[in-house]
């Protein structure tokens, strides 16, 4: 490259670039998406350097997942509950738990507290004796009880109308 520009320091995935020239001087800052959460610097600055060159100030930031929505969870016992529980979660979500048990074990899903946008908001429940069992509303649901030593939860909601969400307690 001329020695007067750093290049493009690269797409961020499931974030956001704002800047477009890449002149020493020039900046790039770095957003992610919801459901993300920024790690490393989220401002960018090309700098000359030693050389006749010249280089961004920090490396390209990375977007991680917000581990409170969705992740792998083990352990006899614990509890799930939806983002920002007990305060509402946000609009687009798309979280994802898988609860593993010991082999041979099942799993007990019992929820404590139950607010979702009735017919819009889900959470699905896999793992099972057949199909996905399917809640939404703001009825308490059944205890649920795994056919295998793992339970899968999804939950997804939609663009609009936020409840309090979901919690629940599981033990193996």
């Amino acid at each position: 490259l001329p020695s007067h520009t750093c290049g493009n320091p690269g797409r961020l995935r499931n974030g956001v670039q704002q800047g477009t020239t890449f002149s020493i001087g020039d900046r790039v800052r770095f957003s992610c998406n919801p459901g993300f959460f920024l790690e490393g610097h989220a401002l960018l600055t090309c700098q000359a350097s030693s050389g006749h060159g010249a280089s961004w100030d920090f490396p390209l930031p990375v977007c991680r997942a917000d581990d409170a929505c969705g992740g792998t969870l083990r352990g006899q016992s614990g509890i799930i509950s939806s983002p920002h529980f007990p305060l509402e979660y946000g609009n687009n979500a798309d979280c994802t738990w898988t609860i593993l048990a010991e082999p041979g074990d099942t799993i007990a899903l019992v929820f404590m507290d139950f607010q979702l946008e009735d017919g819009y908001d889900v959470l699905e429940v896999a793992g099972t004796e057949g199909s996905s069992l399917w809640f939404t509303g703001t009825n308490l649901p059944a205890p649920v009880i795994s056919s295998k030593n793992w339970l899968r939860l999804h939950f997804t909601s939609d663009g609009n109308h936020r409840q309090r969400g979901f919690s629940a307690q599981y033990q193996g």
